[in-house]
């Protein structure tokens, strides 16, 4: 499974869009975290190890504002020499982060926004929140996109991607997320990982309308330790 992350080439040649790759781990009762979005750790060791692989081979990774103010997350690549067959880890490509969040609410305490942090986020917004707290974000490092469309209008927001030379984009969540970008049609590639725990009725499931969720071709699976990861291709809407 490694061999195909790390031979797969993630690229929409000549399309007006990146290449886009949906994914995320999830319970067998198909819940991405706890009780009002609280993390969970789903993924295995070598589930996770592929999740980085990804990472590394994405030109930016994509998350709604609800994850990191949930998770707070880093969103770079963390992989050993070893994991990468002796590779120099320094010489790693970390992904652009990308956040949407169309009422400006990204924290200037985030870890995105430190100095150890390997890239500052790209903050999608709308333009009627051009004020002081976008000019705190952008000194920190980050980079704001107010735009008139709202934050989460797929087709523009890969529009302006791709205008920012960026190829591949890997999606990430959280739940909102997922399901937007499971019913625009954009996707290109799907990968979930299934992990062997049951989180109940409270946790929060990963697609929150299934009659708007894609059927899929191309379907593979694979053994990632204690984890299933199912690659698919979503079918195309017409």
């Amino acid at each position: 499974m490694h061999t195909f992350l790390a031979n797969h080439t993630f690229t929409n040649d000549g399309n007006t869009a990146p290449f886009v790759t949906l994914t995320f781990a999830q319970s067998l009762d198909g819940k991405i975290a706890g009780s009002q979005g609280r993390q969970l750790i789903l993924s295995g060791a070598e589930s996770m190890k592929a999740t980085h692989i990804l990472r590394s081979r994405h030109d930016a990774i994509l998350v709604g504002i609800g994850t990191v103010l949930n998770d707070d997350p880093r969103l770079s690549v963390r992989l050993s020499s070893e994991d990468l067959a002796g590779q120099d880890p320094s010489a790693i490509q970390h992904p652009q982060p990308v956040i949407l969040d169309s009422g400006l609410r990204f924290p200037i305490t985030a870890k995105l926004l430190l100095l150890t942090s390997p890239t500052r986020p790209w903050i999608f917004t709308r333009r009627e929140h051009d004020t002081e707290k976008r000019k705190q974000l952008e000194v920190l490092g980050a980079k704001v996109f107010a735009i008139d469309q709202d934050a989460e209008d797929i087709q523009h927001l890969l529009r302006v991607l791709k205008e920012q030379s960026i190829q591949s984009l890997m999606v990430e969540g959280g739940a909102k997320v997922i399901s937007t970008f499971m019913a625009s049609g954009l996707v290109d590639l799907v990968l979930i990982t299934i992990a062997p725990v049951y989180v109940g009725l409270a946790g929060v499931s990963a697609v929150q309308n299934a009659e708007v969720a894609p059927s899929f071709d191309s379907i593979s699976y694979h053994t990632l330790g204690r984890d299933v990861m199912m690659v698919a291709m979503p079918q195309k809407q017409t």
